[in-house]
């Protein structure tokens, strides 16, 4: 669950985030295997099958996110002890948290209200989610059929959305992802680009300012971006260079980068810590298609304490987390992450401002600024073979160690 905080520690990554974003589980793609795709059935009973497009969202390897209703995990608050308080500082019930996973992970979506629907995820298991802060939930959608004729639906039409492979016999969709590397001080991250959390297509256009007249470029067109403070350094492929300035795509006010990379996760770098994009081939990534997306399973692990114990079980995190395609979130500095705990092996609470933490390609981040890493996680549950249940206060915790199903196993 996020929340933001200021003033975080500014560390080198260690591990190539480069190439751990070229590894997946399958071959180099066009844009057509990696675009959301799927079959709406309408209230009107008429089932349209395309690409799809929600909000900002294209991608297999986007987030999709919404509230969730309650916490199943208060039923054990009798281990919990009545000392322990909650994030928000309460005794009875955590705050309420937010669900996130990849859209490759999702089966089905089904409308039920204004603002919920339930969630299909692979595997079978379904989640009745909320709006939220989101605002996934309850607004049209767009689906590109193949006649390439985009068609709007809004939300009150939708019955249900079914979430497929896209067919060998569709035609590329009309959009290309914007595609390339985010070079920041502290290290370099490759993979798809969502420009000022906005732009997200070669088509979409860069504003701004260039000498004395409003420009806007297609980012089919742009080489690389060069931040010089509050105005860019902008080189198309032509080898022409634009200095841009006056709009938030160039300038400070830019909402962040975003880079979706296959085996990491999301991180959205800030304007501060921005300083080069160079647009790369598609080719050169190794993105993961919807059936790379394996059905979810639950937290696995081991978590050692403070005072000495050693505790192994299958694990809720936070009070929240239970399956390792939800997201572990993070900030450092100005860069922020959205992890699948798939991807995280060790988590270590440093103070009670940042945690550092493993990934299983081997890079190590020290991370801050949200609930999940901070004195304010809500704690761990562990349950136990043979039926125990155990809670940890993240204040008892001195490292968690998650396992992979085949170590769960062995």
């Amino acid at each position: 669950m996020n929340k933001q905080n200021s003033g975080m520690l500014k560390t080198w990554i260690v591990g190539c985030l480069i190439y751990c974003s070229c590894v997946a589980n399958g071959s180099a793609q066009g844009s057509r295997t990696i675009r959301i795709y799927g079959e709406v059935t309408t209230v009107m009973n008429r089932k349209i099958c395309g690409y799809i497009t929600w909000g900002k969202n294209l991608y297999w390897t986007d987030i999709f996110s919404a509230g969730k209703i309650g916490n199943p995990y208060m039923r054990y608050r009798d281990i919990m002890g009545e000392n322990v308080r909650f994030s928000d500082g309460r005794r009875d019930t955590p705050p309420e948290h937010e669900f996130s996973c990849r859209f490759g992970n999702i089966r089905s979506i089904r409308v039920i209200g204004d603002k919920r629907i339930e969630l299909g995820v692979k595997g079978g298991n379904v989640i009745e989610l909320e709006r939220g802060r989101s605002l996934a939930i309850g607004s049209w959608i767009a689906v590109e059929p193949r006649n390439g004729k985009t068609e709007n639906v809004v939300w009150e039409h939708i019955c249900e959305i079914v979430f497929s492979a896209t067919p060998d016999t569709i035609n590329e969709p009309k959009d290309r992802p914007i595609v390339g590397i985010v070079e920041t001080p502290y290290g370099m991250y490759k993979g798809l680009i969502q420009w000022d959390l906005d732009e997200n297509s070669q088509e979409s256009l860069l504003d701004g300012r260039a000498e004395s007249s409003w420009v806007s470029v297609a980012f089919k067109n742009i080489g690389s971006i060069k931040s010089l403070g509050n105005s860019s350094l902008v080189t198309l492929h032509s080898g022409r260079e634009l200095c841009m300035w006056g709009e938030n795509d160039v300038n400070a006010t830019n909402r962040g980068i975003a880079i979706n990379m296959p085996s990491i996760g999301q991180v959205i770098v800030g304007w501060h810590d921005f300083k080069l994009f160079r647009a790369i081939p598609l080719d050169q990534l190794n993105l993961p298609v919807y059936d790379d997306f394996r059905a979810p399973e639950r937290l696995f692990g081991r978590v050692e304490t403070r005072d000495g114990r050693s505790l192994e079980g299958v694990l809720v995190y936070d009070l929240d987390e239970a399956m390792d395609f939800e997201l572990l979130d993070g900030q450092n500095g100005n860069i922020s992450y959205r992890i699948p705990f798939k991807y995280v092996r060790e988590i270590e609470p440093k103070n009670y401002k940042y945690t550092w933490v493993k990934l299983s390609g081997g890079t190590e981040l020290v991370l801050g600024g949200m609930y999940d890493v901070m004195a304010t996680n809500d704690g761990i549950l562990i349950f136990r073979t043979g039926g125990e249940v155990v809670y940890v206060r993240w204040r008892d915790v001195k490292r968690i160690e998650l396992w992979t199903k085949g170590k769960q196993n062995d």
